[in-house]
């Protein structure tokens, strides 16, 4: 049996005992793609399959483009890791009960700002009105100014650590006001096409090929099935926002930097070589060596350990519960019965990619569920295996 068969017959007999709808995933040694592939269903309905040119909303993976941005804006000079967001972004940023401690971007990266994930009215609402200035989120007093933004320890301490979808909008929009260009564009042009990802973007309305975007599916356990939770087009886009109007660095929450990246395991792929080349792939350079080596570095870390999220980079999960024995770097995505990870080995270069678009899998107090670590024990099993006999 090929090796490819090998990996397909594993997956499958993940997919058969965790009853996945479709999974795509690829495999990297050395920091470069050695196998890739999809299997299941993107779309039970009309029974399309999944492949690696399959496109997912690939949910919190889409943070770590954000931060990359933010980053390169920092190597070009536009600002710096621990400069005040508050100035950067034009609002007054601050904490309430520590209003001398500015929040700075480093922060904001690192979840560890103070902002809570109170937002998700305000999103909701951009989508109606993109022009909904991010001060009537952030500014007490405006319409959808939340009273529990804040956590209760102050900015940039550890303890006070919380997961913030928050603080990639606000990065947005500071991507926006230092570059002047619309976050998707700035995407776009300074990171998706000179890697090459010619199927990534943040806007839904720059994919010509519907058909391609996989139905995430959650499980009603009242039903016994799966049922569609997003993307559910059946070949027709929404209709287009009119964005004639749009002023970049109002509001950066339009485009989802938090989760709204549409993409498929091919181009993520190249985007975890980058990662893994310390922010080069094939002789095109996106972050300054350093830079990268800084976005992948330890942060922050979790005393005691505990919870999935125990140490981290700049927007950038390190664990080691998905390999054992191994430091894993990456980052994880969970929205609308969607599961995601992007991983490398700093070391080795090893790397593993999947998306699943829809599964009953829990994780019962685990880091990871029991799905993606037999995904990547299974990759590892088969890749690594041969490798070492050489």
């Amino acid at each position: 049996m090929s090796k490819p068969d090998k990996v397909a017959l594993r997956l499958q007999e993940t997919m058969d005992r965790r009853r996945i709808v479709g999974m795509a995933c690829a495999f990297l040694i050395r920091g470069r793609l050695v196998w890739s592939g999809g299997l299941g269903l993107a779309d039970k309905e009309r029974g399309l399959p999944v492949s690696d040119k399959t496109i997912f909303r690939i949910a919190s993976i889409s943070k770590t483009v954000t931060a990359a941005a933010l980053l390169q804006l920092a190597d070009r000079g536009l600002c710096g890791l621990d400069d005040d967001a508050g100035k950067l972004v034009g609002l007054p940023l601050r904490h309430p009960a520590f209003p001398g401690q500015p929040v700075t971007l480093r922060q904001l990266m690192t979840h560890t700002s103070g902002l809570r994930d109170e937002y998700a009215g305000f999103a909701a609402a951009s989508r109606q009105d993109p022009m909904i200035p991010l001060s009537e989120l952030i500014v007490p007093g405006g319409q959808w100014h939340p009273a529990k933004l804040w956590g209760d320890k102050p900015p940039g301490d550890p303890s006070g650590y919380e997961y913030s979808n928050l603080g990639a909008i606000v990065m947005a929009t500071i991507i926006e006001r230092l570059s002047g260009e619309r976050f998707d564009r700035y995407c776009r042009k300074h990171l998706f096409e000179p890697l090459g990802m010619r199927d990534s973007s943040f806007n839904l309305q720059d994919f010509e090929e519907p058909d391609r975007i996989a139905v995430l599916y959650e499980y009603d356990a009242d039903a016994g099935d799966y049922v569609p939770a997003a993307d559910a087009f059946r070949g027709c886009l929404p209709e287009r926002t009119d964005l004639r109007d749009y002023v970049p660095g109002a509001n950066g929450s339009l485009f989802g930097p938090q989760g709204g990246l549409r993409t498929t395991i091919a181009d993520l792929s190249r985007w975890l070589e980058m990662l893994a080349g310390k922010g080069e792939r094939s002789g095109v350079r996106i972050l300054r060596k350093e830079t990268a080596e800084q976005m992948q570095a330890r942060q922050w870390s979790r005393v005691p350990q505990e919870g999935f999220y125990r140490e981290g980079g700049l927007q950038l999960q390190r664990t080691h519960d998905l390999m054992p024995g191994r430091l894993m770097i990456g980052h994880p995505g969970d929205a609308y019965g969607l599961r995601s990870g992007m991983y490398f080995d700093p070391e080795a270069g090893i790397g593993l990619i999947y998306a699943m678009n829809g599964l009953d899998d829990a994780k019962e107090g685990h880091v990871f569920t029991a799905a993606e670590t037999e995904l990547a024990a299974a990759m590892a099993e088969i890749f690594l295996r041969k490798k070492n006999q050489r």
